[in-house]
């Protein structure tokens, strides 16, 4: 591959203005490994994507980071940076944050609360009596 180019050049730039504020080592890690390395690699037409590094609770909330790209005649055309959602809702207004991750309601910091509970084990009685596990989380 010889050249980088974008689908949407606007939306990438503002997704990444998101990822340096509110996410710097998944910042850091798609800025200095990810996209040198992008041109440099010989990968055959098709389309790919790459998981950058997030912390274990935003990722359970809201799903991992992925950048999203495609290789067509030897040329990279990033496309997106995935969650849409969150990253674009960083960019245009400061989120509030709980321990370090962005939320934008009172739902999300319920369920924020909730993952971080079930990752550190300390959920005693869980809802209604039972015992909350990954099983019960997926299914309500």
């Amino acid at each position: 591959m010889k050249a980088i180019t974008y689908l949407d050049e606007n939306l990438y730039r503002k997704k990444k203005k998101a990822l340096a504020r509110y996410f710097r080592r998944t910042y850091k890690y798609l800025s200095m490994k990810v996209i040198p390395t992008l041109g440099k690699e010989g990968k055959k037409d098709g389309i790919y994507e790459i998981y950058l590094p997030t912390e274990e609770l935003f990722e359970k909330v809201y799903g991992k980071i992925y950048l999203h790209f495609s290789v067509k005649n030897d040329v990279a055309i990033i496309e997106d940076i995935l969650p849409n959602d969150i990253l674009i809702s960083c960019y245009e207004k400061d989120l509030p944050t709980y321990k370090g991750i962005p939320y934008e309601t009172i739902k999300d910091l319920k369920k924020i609360k909730i993952v971080e509970r079930l990752i550190n084990g300390n959920w005693n009685n869980g809802i209604r009596g039972r015992k909350l596990s990954w099983a019960t989380w997926r299914k309500n």
